[in-house]
């Protein structure tokens, strides 16, 4: 497990941007449910833009004062993971956006494999945050389960949009942006284990 986070200033920071991370999610959520991109979508995703990257340029300036030891390093790493969470959800953000304004549809199934999915990993990302306020054990243990538990669902959907594709239940042009969003899901679930695991600062 990360070294627990104790300087005020990243902690700050840190609750700052699971919180927009948060907000961004569930809206991106609730575009796909009902097709569209309201307007209070497009605040979200603007302010989400600003703050957050601001936000992670915090995060990096509190390492550095730090001047090194571990507390500094997991600052470091708890900054590279919530930065690349942000850049997946905003390509993940970016293929609603392709569905929607190229009016493409999903399967009954696939719409159903795929709020399953987002709904659990919203609901995981606070636990997330109270792993690495905590670093406790149980709490950890259950984000790297439902995590897994999660990354092995995204996988079989992929199996099963296989499956529906050959049998011709899906359109190829939906195919590509419904493995796109698996991906892009998986991704994000494996940084929710780097952020409360010992496992370092990610290469990719």
């Amino acid at each position: 497990m990360n070294k627990k986070i104790i300087s005020t200033s990243a902690v700050k920071e840190m609750e700052k941007t699971v919180s927009l991370l948060n907000g961004l999610f569930k809206e991106v959520h609730t575009a796909f449910m009902k097709n569209r991109l309201s307007l209070k979508y497009r605040q979200t995703l603007e302010e989400a833009n600003k703050t957050i990257r601001q936000s992670l340029v915090n995060f990096y300036e509190a390492a550095a004062e730090m001047g090194g030891g571990e507390e500094a390093l997991s600052v470091q790493a708890t900054a590279i993971n919530l930065s690349k969470i942000f850049y997946d959800l905003v390509r993940l953000a970016n293929q609603v956006e392709k569905k929607i304004g190229e009016k493409i549809l999903f399967s009954d199934e696939a719409v159903a494999e795929m709020d399953d999915l987002l709904r659990r990993t919203i609901d995981l990302l606070p636990h997330v945050a109270d792993g690495l306020r905590t670093c406790n054990a149980l709490i950890v243990s259950h984000v790297e389960k439902e995590a897994d538990e999660l990354r092995k669902n995204a996988a079989n959907s992929t199996a099963f949009h296989e499956d529906r594709l050959c049998k011709g239940k899906c359109h190829p042009k939906a195919s590509i942006i419904y493995m796109q969003m698996l991906q892009h899901l998986q991704d994000i679930l494996w940084h929710f284990k780097a952020l409360v695991c010992d496992k370092g600062i990610p290469g990719a």
